[in-house]
Parts: structure tokens; sequence; C-alpha cells
């Protein structure tokens, strides 16, 4: 049996989306008959001692909060870690032979910018042979020369590379002249009744009937007008989300939000993984842009909705839209065709099968 590991953002705080694309990127490779483990990557390689201090104390106070057990919690049943590696203190040339391919992905996992992000997410230290990735996101359209040459080296150092924006498919065709696949985020391999069987209902007290705000951006009053007037039209109680530590259903881990989903009568989100679920668990929703500094987050999205044609779940569409059923048959048939080419892709460079 080969034996994988998995190479992704591990220490980016607690996010929903980065946990289940880990997860479900782990569960598709153990599909196509290999054994796998994830990498911690907990190492900030750009920080300066003082950044690194910083966070390291932050982390510490994160850590033993609620939320912070309930995130370890879903990680220590449901991600498996090679639990003797850590990339800082790797022996690489030892690391290189533990394994028989390393495959980078998902989620930003080479955004240049991401302090925490480095060449460890391109599996330098391992011969190209054994260099690949999946649905990889680089978040950005452009790369500034102070990381061009490096990153320009890394990507033609890949064996295989699979990316999952379009952007990104013309970024690495820039740099490189190569013309990377392109696939769906890890979390839409898997089959929602997968899911369910994470699921778990929030501490909260919940109304029989909610519509899920789920927001990681700012949210303009204009935005909140809306959603309330989504809610009331629906005859639906709200239950919000955000990263705001104190308010209501802020302590859940990605099981939790699992459940929120798949019991949701609508769900207004500026998430991009809040939207792949959407799809997935097949609810109406709408689509808002993100509200804040972060202009790259609005690119994965944008590669969604392209993909999916679904451009009448924006909320800057016609209002009419957002309360017309979504067609599901049209949507589960271009699932099912991409997630066809993505097994056929990670089979091709685990086993070799075509």
């Amino acid at each position: 049996m080969k034996k994988v590991a998995i190479l992704t953002i591990t220490n980016s705080g607690m996010n929903f989306g980065n946990r289940l694309q880990n997860y479900a990127l782990q569960e598709a490779i153990k599909k196509c008959g290999a054994e796998v483990k994830t990498i911690r990557s907990a190492k900030s390689v750009r920080g300066s001692l003082f950044l690194s201090t910083i966070r390291r104390m932050i982390k510490t106070v994160v850590r033993n909060s609620k939320r912070r057990r309930i995130y370890s919690k879903f990680e220590n049943s449901y991600i498996d870690y090679d639990s003797k590696i850590r990339y800082e203190n790797i022996n690489e040339e030892d690391f290189a032979d533990k394994y028989d391919c390393f495959i980078a992905g998902s989620d930003q996992v080479w955004n240049p910018y991401f302090h925490f992000n480095s060449d460890f997410e391109f599996a330098t230290f391992a011969p190209k042979e054994k260099r690949f990735s999946y649905a990889a996101s680089i978040g950005v359209s452009n790369i500034d020369e102070a990381h061009l040459d490096r990153f320009t080296s890394n990507l033609k150092g890949m064996r295989e590379i699979s990316v999952r924006e379009e952007d990104s498919v013309e970024l690495v065709k820039k740099l490189t002249g190569i013309t990377p696949q392109r696939h769906i985020d890890p979390t839409m391999l898997l089959e929602p009744e997968d899911y369910y069987l994470l699921e778990e209902k929030p501490e909260y007290e919940m109304p029989d009937k909610y519509l899920f705000m789920y927001y990681l951006g700012n949210i303009p009053d204009e935005y909140y007008k809306k959603v309330q007037e989504i809610a009331d039209k629906k005859g639906l109680k709200i239950i919000k989300f955000t990263e705001t530590p104190g308010e209501p259903f802020y302590n859940i881990g990605p099981q939790h939000f699992i459940y929120l989903i798949h019991h949701a009568d609508y769900i207004c989100t500026d998430s991009f993984h809040g939207t792949v679920f959407s799809l997935l668990f097949e609810k109406q929703f709408v689509i808002f842009t993100r509200q804040d500094k972060d202009v790259s987050m609005n690119s994965r999205i944008e590669t969604l909705v392209d993909l999916f044609g679904i451009h009448n779940r924006l909320a800057c569409y016609n209002s009419s839209d957002l309360f017309n059923d979504i067609d599901y048959v049209t949507i589960r048939n271009i699932v099912q065709i991409n997630r066809n080419e993505a097994y056929e892709y990670l089979r091709s460079i685990i086993v070799g099968e075509r």
C-alpha cells in the first residue's frame, strides 16, 4: 500500500473549511487505496522572533479556550496526523524516504503572503517524482518581485500540479509555461452522507426553523438588512456565526458547522466553504461578497459560481431570484463529473491508474 503525506495549512487558527478540506482529502486518498497522514506545519518561517513569540502567546490562550477544545476534539477524532513529525524538526532526507508521494493542498496552501506558508508546502525536500498537488490555491492573481523566483522555481519542481481556481491556472501557466489541471475543492469529493456521520448539534438553544448566517468578513448594515428581509419573508429565526469571541454560537467546531448547514432552512454566507456545503447539502442560499481587506477571498467564490452557474445566488443580483428554488439536478451532475475527474487524477498519482 502506497504511503501518502498531505501538506496543508494546519496552523491557520480555527477555521471550519480548512479542517474539513484536510479531512476530505484524507478520506479521498484512502478511497484510492493508500495509507495517508497529514504533516503538521506549525512553524512560521518568515516571522521575526518577536512576532513568533506573540503568536505563541496568543495560541496558548486560544488553546485553553472552549472553542480550542472543541477543535481539538474534531482533529483528534478525524485527522490522521503523523504524530512523530513536525515541520520544524524533520530530517529532510529521512522524511523524503518515509512516504511514496507528497500532496500539497488545498486551501490557500500556496499563498506567498501567508507568513506560515513556505517551501515546505511545495515538498522541496523530496525528489521531483514524489511532489504533487491537489486543488492547491494560490489566493492571488500576481506574485510580486520579492517572491517571484522562489515561487516559480518551486512550481517547476512539482511532478504534477492541480489547482483550485481559474486565476491559479493562469498564474501557473504564466510563470512556468505549464498548464495545470483545475479540480474541485477536496470537500466536494465526499458525499453528504459522509459528513452527516461527523455532525454534532451545538450546545446552544436553537429554533426549529432557522436561517444560518455564516460570515467571516465584516457585515455592512445593508447586508444585515437583506438577511433580515429573507428571514422575515420565510418566517425563520436567524442563527448568526461570526469570528467574534463572546457572541452566541462562537464556541462551535467543524462538526457543529456541518450540523448547522445540514439542518438550516436557508443560508446567507460570504464564505467559500459556506457556499460549498450549501451546494453539497442542496440548500437554498445567497452569497454575499466578502467585505474586508483580503480581496483574494472573492476569486475562490467566483470560480465556484462560474462552475455551477449560480450567478443569480449572488446578493447583488435580482433579489427575487433569492427566493427561487435552485436546480439541484443540474448541480448534482456537475459535482459528479468533476468528482470523477478528481478521483481519476488522484488514482493516477497514487497508484498509477487512469
